[in-house]
């Protein structure tokens, strides 16, 4: 009366083995994942080093205009780059670092000092003539002189400025752009 009791084994092994390839695949992904992050954020950060290397350059006003509206502008993958001030006549020909009326930064900002996302009503009043097509935007308040003041960058791509980003890069280089506007700025 032998039985056989081979057939009553259960073996869990080949569930174990099926659970841990799953863990290790979701781990691998979560680990690539978080390295692709740090690439970017890397790469963010030179963006932004290479920006605040190229306007703490400038020699005047008019240079660092110059290179607000172009170099920096495209360097940080927007379309449109304005420095406003409130109450700033800035020299002739300038396209980046423009004046702006009274009451402009408080009508647009409210209390906050930065906002990101889709365009509102009033870009015509930051981008002007540039506005057309643009569809999100980075606003960050600066001061100037006591002046209200604002860093603007306006990008045709909606998802390149969301307001889920974070903005502490921007805002190092705004305050970047405040400090060097200041030097040149009549006070």
């Amino acid at each position: 009366m032998s039985e056989d009791t081979s057939a009553a084994i259960i073996s869990f092994a080949p569930a174990a083995k099926l659970q841990l390839e799953g863990k290790v695949r979701r781990l691998t992904m979560e680990r690539d994942a978080l390295i692709q992050t740090m690439k970017t954020n890397h790469a963010s950060i030179a963006q932004i080093h290479g920006a605040a290397l190229a306007l703490v350059d400038a020699r005047d006003l008019n240079m660092l205009d110059q290179r607000l509206a172009g170099h920096v502008c495209r360097s940080l993958g927007a379309d449109v780059l304005r420095v406003l001030v409130e109450g700033l006549q800035p020299p002739q020909d300038t396209r980046a670092i423009l004046g702006a009326p009274k009451g402009l930064v408080v009508r647009v900002m409210g209390s906050h000092t930065e906002r990101l996302g889709p365009c509102q009503a009033h870009s015509t009043d930051i981008f002007g003539q540039k506005t057309e097509g643009l569809a999100s935007e980075l606003l960050l308040r600066l001061s100037i002189h006591g002046r209200e003041g604002m860093f603007a960058l306006g990008s045709r791509d909606r998802l390149t400025f969301k307001p889920d980003h974070g903005t502490d890069l921007a805002s190092f280089l705004a305050r970047v752009v405040e400090r060097l506007v200041a030097t040149w700025a009549p006070a």
